[in-house]
């Protein structure tokens, strides 16, 4: 069956290390993709704004699912939302607080047009240091009720003790879905809201059904989307989680465009 749509995350799978990638390389993927009529979408923790950084000075014509699949946004435009229940947000910080000692970056609350950190939080680990590489507009709030916008997703690093958090997480049973990227972040989404579900709903719009999808991915948090498509690849630096599936493997590895040369070898 023709492939119609691609999807791949990005660290650790369509990035190396560095955050670079092989811009030649993905121009001719782009102008092939056109050709063929084959969708292209980033699938992604990260906010649009990042990912925005890291196509700087190249081609951003794809579709952006974001933030875990809480955010979908299409040439610029926010498409689609799935925010967290408010009712969430005190049991997690509490969640947090209850592991302080494992905490690098506090937990920070990214809403649509900026994100935000309790003082509390921001006191934790390296402080607001870290959170302000990764989210832009950071805002320092005193308490939750300054917090005046839909929240997309809460993230929190913790390194070497993701699984013990997630477990503590989903044992208070919240309307939550918690998930890791591995190297320490774990991000909470709406419990409806996954990759996969995203990127399905992405293709009901289309018009492409999940066999005719392929996708790339490292971490947990891409499992739902790789489950979904009929050609999903696992980075060989991936998760071995991720490896109990039965998935194929990309040609090479993120740090050697492994996305990028399955894709012109093998798809398009």
């Amino acid at each position: 069956m023709t492939i119609k749509l691609i999807a791949t995350d990005l660290d650790a799978t369509f990035l190396r290390a560095d955050k670079s990638f092989d811009r030649q390389a993905y121009q001719v993927m782009v102008d092939l993709a056109k050709k063929k009529n084959v969708t292209f979408v980033v699938a992604t923790g990260n906010h649009p704004d990042k990912v925005a950084k890291y196509f700087a000075g190249a081609n951003q014509d794809f579709t952006l699912i974001a933030n875990n699949g809480a955010e979908v946004v299409e040439q610029g435009e926010i498409m689609k939302t799935y925010p967290i229940e408010t009712a969430a947000f005190q049991p997690i910080v509490e969640t947090v607080l209850a592991n302080r000692d494992r905490v690098s970056m506090g937990l920070v609350f990214t809403g649509v047009t900026q994100a935000f950190m309790l003082k509390e939080m921001a006191a934790l680990g390296y402080g607001n240091r870290k959170a302000q590489q990764y989210f832009k507009d950071l805002r320092i709030v005193d308490s939750l009720s300054e917090i005046n916008e839909p929240i997309l997703k809460m993230t929190v690093d913790l390194p070497d003790f993701e699984r013990p958090f997630m477990e503590a997480v989903n044992n208070r049973q919240l309307p939550i879905h918690v998930t890791t990227s591995g190297y320490g972040a774990v991000d909470l989404v709406n419990p409806a809201v996954n990759k996969g579900v995203a990127l399905k709903d992405l293709g009901d719009q289309l018009g492409i059904l999940p066999e005719e999808m392929a996708a790339f991915g490292d971490g947990l948090n891409d499992l739902e989307m790789l489950q979904l498509v009929g050609h999903p690849f696992v980075m060989p630096n991936a998760d071995p989680e991720l490896f109990t599936y039965g998935f194929e493997e990309a040609v090479a590895d993120s740090n050697n465009d492994g996305v990028l040369k399955t894709i012109l070898a093998d798809i398009l």
